[in-house]
């Protein structure tokens, strides 16, 4: 039986086609990882970053196999700054974010109100546009050191944000509240983070998006003393599980 060119072109287009697929594949399961992006500052990329310390949770100190998280973050960024950023845009468009957490500038939430819900509105579309099924977090951070009350009415601008754009709030500064007699998460200026305090949010952040006891991870930071990272876990955890009974 004789073949003609056209069914010999067709032949070896479907095996190129077959093995084409074949490489593909493992591209395919990479894709299959939950992918977290952290939109923030300071208080996101301190200390190695709330998101390196939260993917090493997730691994017990290795990198985890079924999730991707990171973060666009820069000093002094509002996220206003962010929507017109090239690297936040070009960051924001690599992947398909399952999850995307909003942190704003320290006391933006307080003393800019209106700039805060337009940008978190304007983001909430992005987000959505992009992934439907994307949830989406806003990151309620916590007080200056020596501003007391600052922290309760952050929390309620990120509250009230959280209802207009279906977005859950990680309460970190009723967290640093609750510990503030227990642990110093300072760093020296009174406002930003110190490893425990960047730790103790990654902690928090744990708890919510694996809903699991963070108590159960193994020690995950070389810089930390065993003894501190453990405390700081029972600390996070009696915490959620207090904070979520009242709600």
């Amino acid at each position: 039986m004789k073949f003609g060119f056209p069914f010999i072109l067709l032949s070896v287009s479907i095996a190129f086609s077959f093995f084409n697929f074949m490489e593909k594949e493992p591209k395919k399961m990479e894709d299959q990882k939950e992918k977290i992006l952290f939109i923030g500052n300071s208080y996101t990329y301190r200390n190695k970053g709330v998101d390196q310390h939260l993917s090493d949770l997730i691994g017990n100190g290795e990198k985890p196999k079924d999730h991707y998280i990171t973060r666009a973050a820069k000093g002094k960024y509002h996220l206003s700054i962010h929507l017109n950023d090239s690297d936040t845009r070009s960051q924001f468009s690599s992947e398909l974010w399952d999850k995307v957490i909003l942190q704003e500038f320290s006391s933006g939430p307080i003393f800019k109100p209106a700039e805060f819900f337009e940008n978190g509105k304007r983001w909430a579309l992005e987000i959505r546009k992009k992934n439907p099924e994307g949830q989406i977090y806003l990151f309620a951070t916590w007080k200056y050191k020596e501003v007391d009350g600052m922290e309760e009415a952050l929390h309620q601008q990120y509250v009230r944000l959280g209802r207009m754009i279906n977005a859950e709030v990680i309460p970190v500064g009723k967290l640093w509240k609750h510990l503030e007699n227990k642990i110093n998460l300072y760093d020296g200026d009174n406002a930003h983070p110190n490893r425990k305090g960047t730790f103790a949010t990654a902690c928090l952040f744990y708890e919510y998006f694996k809903n699991s006891d963070v108590r159960n991870t193994k020690d995950s930071d070389q810089f930390l003393d065993k003894d501190i990272q453990r405390k700081i876990k029972q600390l996070v955890h009696s915490f959620k599980e207090s904070y979520s009974s009242q709600k």
